[in-house]
């Protein structure tokens, strides 16, 4: 099995792909946090040495911008990152590393005599994984160097403490169980389909509708069958371990996304089962797939 997760690993490392979308996700992180210092940057006046000041925001959100750009709050803007960007990127690295081998006739080689189905596509999934792991450390450290520099020119990057970095971790391992549900669906989708474009388009597709559902949770409010109904729904549930990486890190979600009402979310603990059940059926779906399909190219 280790050589099957080193395989997988070589395979996506080789792959320009993977490099691309690593070079869009820190890109956007650049792109999106050199926004909120050029906000601070004319909020302060910083652009002319204090004679001329352009308070475009709201307080509360230059407020939530200054955590951001500093010490401790820049991880969990990553995280935020790594849960929105990351997503999509983990969409499209799915669909290619599994439908990429239907389109390339790689897949009938390699399953002619082992390894079994199940283990290849267990390989497949943990290497995946830690792909999204490498991009996610890497993607953290590039937010640390961000924070030293903004941090230098608003007059303070902050402080880090020993308990900082000891949730880290934790961090870490909600934003990968985030991602997890939609890199399952994707899998599914690029076996059935047996081409990186149904896998692709699937992914996406679910991404649209989980979101479009998750927009419906303040129908929550109204109690009942229906806000069970609500709370069952994937985004909501992947909103509470999002809110919690933000406020690990002093952050406070709610200050930017006003749509986002706390008080319907669910809890911690129903939110880590939903996700993992709805992510332990669609990979026992993506496996039912590929056991009983061809493993030809695409019709």
């Amino acid at each position: 099995m280790l050589n099957l997760i080193r395989s997988e690993c070589f395979k996506l490392a080789r792959r320009p792909m993977a490099w691309v979308l690593l070079a869009v996700l820190l890109a956007l992180l650049v792109l999106v946090r050199g926004t909120e210092f050029m906000a601070l940057a004319l909020h302060d006046g910083l652009l002319t040495g204090g004679q001329a000041r352009m308070a475009l925001l709201p307080a509360e959100q230059i407020a939530q911008f200054r955590l951001q750009l500093a010490f401790p709050g820049v991880f969990g803007a990553a995280l935020g990152h790594i849960n929105s960007v990351g997503g999509i990127c983990a969409i499209v690295l799915t669909a290619g590393s599994i439908g990429s081998e239907y389109s390339w006739g790689t897949l009938r080689t390699q399953l002619a005599r082992q390894p079994s189905r199940a283990r290849y596509l267990a390989a497949k999934l943990i290497a995946l994984q830690l792909a999204l792991l490498a991009g996610t450390l890497i993607c953290l450290a590039a937010g640390a160097g961000l924070a030293l520099a903004f941090g230098a020119l608003l007059g303070g990057a902050g402080a880090l403490r020993a308990a900082d970095l000891a949730a880290l971790p934790l961090g870490v391992l909600r934003a990968l169980y985030v991602m997890l549900p939609y890199v399952m669906f994707t899998a599914a989708c690029a076996t059935i389909g047996r081409s990186v474009l149904a896998g692709a388009a699937g992914g996406f597709m679910f991404l649209v509708l989980d979101v479009g559902l998750g927009a419906l949770s303040f129908l929550a409010n109204l109690g009942g069958a229906l806000a069970l109904a609500v709370s069952l729904v994937v985004q909501p549930n992947i909103n509470t371990l999002v809110v919690l990486n933000s406020r690990s890190f002093g952050l406070d979600p709610a200050a930017l996304a006003r749509s986002l009402d706390l008080a319907t979310l669910p809890s911690p603990l129903q939110a880590t089962l939903v996700i993992g059940a709805y992510s332990a059926l669609l990979g026992w779906y993506a496996y039912r797939a590929l056991a009983r399909r061809d493993i030809t190219g695409p019709a």
